[in-house]
């Protein structure tokens, strides 16, 4: 099997993540499999070929028929974006990293086996065995803040730790064990369109809660409608300030407590053996 990553991408955290971290979590799950991480000019043959996001991008018609060419087995891993035009008569599979992706490829592509792979947790975050802080809430925004809905009065509630994600980078990992809630409020951006858990992922396996509107579907999936911490209604700065002081009043208690025991199955779901299961599953084709 080849994870494959086009070289001017190779420092994005897509391809970080879907790509160098992916494979190895994947030769971890399938010692039986020769499981490499490669640049897309290699010659490959024979090889179910995981491709990501970045190679997908930086796809060439001709490289696509030398693929084909040569009897590759074609996954496409587009994460949070949409099929390009080349899936029609080029993939093989069809990897979804979020449930509501599953859902809209498979009605998308019914002619296209639809495979779950769920975005994982950064390995060094996992490393991390974060105990958070238990004397009071503390809360932080790990991201690009264009993500984000935050207001001035927010901010003040809210530590920004940025990440910038078109390059690779660790320094944000080095702030999680101050932080017990995660925020992620989203905001609405054209280009959303099927965007993983990643950041529920995240707080989970520091064994945080989250804050986020109970309007996203992917969450809703994780975390169920009656998870503790969820904006309800319109995300307004007085709606997202209510919830923080509504964590803040039972930080501690049964219903802080309640939240934390979901998120801890949040974190079973998205272990690295769980991950690899569904990319062994996605690779048998």
């Amino acid at each position: 099997m080849r994870f494959v990553y086009a070289a001017q991408y190779r420092h994005s955290g897509s391809t970080v993540m879907r790509g160098a971290q992916l494979s190895a979590i994947a030769a971890q799950s399938m010692p039986d499999r020769d499981v490499k991480y490669v640049e897309l000019n290699v010659d490959i043959r024979n090889s179910v070929v995981f491709l990501t996001k970045g190679a997908l991008k930086a796809m060439t018609m001709e490289r696509l028929e030398s693929l084909k060419k040569h009897k590759n087995v074609l996954l496409f891993d587009v994460v949070d974006e949409l099929p390009p035009p080349i899936t029609h008569g080029y993939a093989d599979v069809l990897i979804a990293a979020s449930h509501t992706a599953f859902v809209q490829h498979s009605i998308n592509f019914p002619h296209l086996p639809v495979r779950l792979v769920n975005h994982h947790v950064d390995p060094r975050v996992s490393a991390l065995q974060v105990a958070p802080p238990d004397d009071r809430l503390r809360t932080a925004y790990f991201g690009e803040t264009i993500n984000a809905i935050f207001t001035s009065m927010i901010t003040e509630t809210v530590q920004v730790v940025p990440i910038d994600t078109s390059r690779q980078s660790s320094s944000w990992i080095d702030h999680l064990a101050a932080y017990n809630l995660h925020y992620a409020v989203r905001a609405t951006r054209d280009l959303d369109n099927y965007k993983p858990f990643l950041k529920g992922f995240t707080a989970a396996h520091c064994d945080s809660n989250i804050l986020i509107q109970a309007t996203e579907a992917e969450p809703a999936q994780w975390l169920g409608t009656d998870y503790p911490f969820l904006v309800q209604g319109p995300a307004t700065e007085a709606s997202i300030l209510a919830a923080i002081e509504h964590a803040r009043g039972c930080f501690g208690g049964p219903e802080w407590n309640q939240g934390l025991v979901r998120m801890r199955e949040v974190r079973e779901r998205t272990s690295p053996e769980r991950i690899g299961a569904e990319v062994r599953s996605a690779c048998a084709v």
